[in-house]
Order: C-alpha cells, then structure tokens, then sequence
C-alpha cells in the first residue's frame, strides 16, 4: 500500500495537514535534541523528512517500504555521509543493543503488527538514558474536536487523498487506522512493560497528533 501511495506521499502530508506536517515534525526532532551524545535511528522513516531535518547528528532512516526509502535517497544531499538510509522491519531490527541515542518514530507505531512488541525491540536498539519519541494520529478526544476530525476525515482526506493518490484503499486505511489505533494512555502503559517513562506528552494541531517522548529507564 505505501510503495503504491509513495509519489504523491509528500505532496498529499502538506495539502491534508494544511503544511503542519513539517511543524509537527521539528517538534519530533527538537524532543530528542537533549539525548546522551550518539547517533539517531528514524524508523519507519518514510520518504525521510524527519531524517533529512537533523543537523549535527549521524542518523539512520530505517523503512520496511523500499519505494519510500528510494525517494528518500534521492531528497538526500549528494556529499551528506550523515545519514544512511537502510530497509529494516521493526519485528527483526538490524542493529546491535545499545547502538542508538535516540529514536524517532512519525506517524509509524499504529502501523506495526505488534506495538507492544515494537517497544522491546526499540528498547535492545537504544542506549540506556536514551529517548524515544512518537508523533502520532490516536483517537481524537473531545466530543467537539472527534466531530471535527470526522468531518476533516470525511469530507477531505477520504475524497482527496483518494483522488490525488489514485488509490481509495489507501485513504480509507489512513484515517480508520487512527481511529482504532491506543489511546494516549495505553500506548504509555505499553511502553512502561518495556522498561520505558514516559517524559513528555504534547498535543498537537487541535488535538489531531499527539507527541509522546519515553526515556529509557525511566
């Protein structure tokens, strides 16, 4: 399904969002600037955009959809040897224990099969201290902003994204998967079996994202 959206991927994040797909971004970036001193692995990094916006810093954009990971090489700067872009499922990743400072994850967990699991895995990956931080689409609550989000789901994604994309699965999946995805709460209550604190959570575009940041160790 991604490898059939992944042309129009970018262009439809910016015209859905109304562009606040790149601000919700640099909030994920900015929440792991204060990581212990390491390299950062992006996972499920799509067509690398929160990859592409750190600076200073040795990153891994790691997709299991190698159409996304081809667009995201080409965004990529001919001389930059900062980032490294690799094919790898968060159910067997592909690094030693502890090789991370932090992880980033935009707009992903909702789509792994185990995201229980996905912590574990997360956790081998990660230094201790290190941070995890989810930008993600969950229930909406608030009887006035679930009525809004419908409706912007309804009236807008289903119709647009379906339209642009030339692929109606697509865009029915996206919005229904954020609707069926955990609540806030439980995706922390996840996160504490796998050893992870929760650190800090922030609201973003009228409740439509949520930023979750996690420390290793609490």
């Amino acid at each position: 399904m991604f490898s059939r959206v992944a042309v129009r991927y970018d262009l439809l994040n910016r015209l859905l969002s109304l562009g606040q797909d790149q601000r919700w971004r640099r909030h994920l970036r900015q929440a792991v600037a204060q990581a212990p001193p390491g390299p950062i692995l992006d996972l499920a990094a799509g067509t690398g955009d929160v990859a592409l916006g750190f600076s200073g810093r040795r990153v891994v954009g790691a997709d299991f959809c190698l159409d996304m990971l081809a667009l995201a090489r080409n965004k990529t700067p001919r001389r930059s040897h900062r980032i490294i872009w690799m094919a790898a499922d968060v159910q067997a990743l592909p690094f030693r224990a502890e090789s991370f400072s932090a992880v980033t994850v935009a707009f992903g967990w909702r789509n792994f099969p185990d995201p229980a699991a996905a912590f574990f895995a997360v956790h081998r990956v990660l230094k201790w201290g290190g941070l995890l931080a989810i930008l993600e689409f969950h229930p909406v609550e608030g009887k006035f902003f679930r009525w809004l989000h419908k409706a912007w789901q309804r009236l807008v994604i289903q119709p647009v994204g379906s339209w642009l994309s030339g692929d109606g699965e697509a865009y029915r999946y996206l919005p229904a998967s954020s609707r069926s995805f955990l609540q806030v709460d439980e995706l922390a209550a996840l996160s504490q079996r796998a050893g992870f604190g929760l650190v800090q959570r922030r609201r973003l575009g009228l409740r439509v994202a949520c930023l979750s940041v996690f420390r290793k160790g609490g």
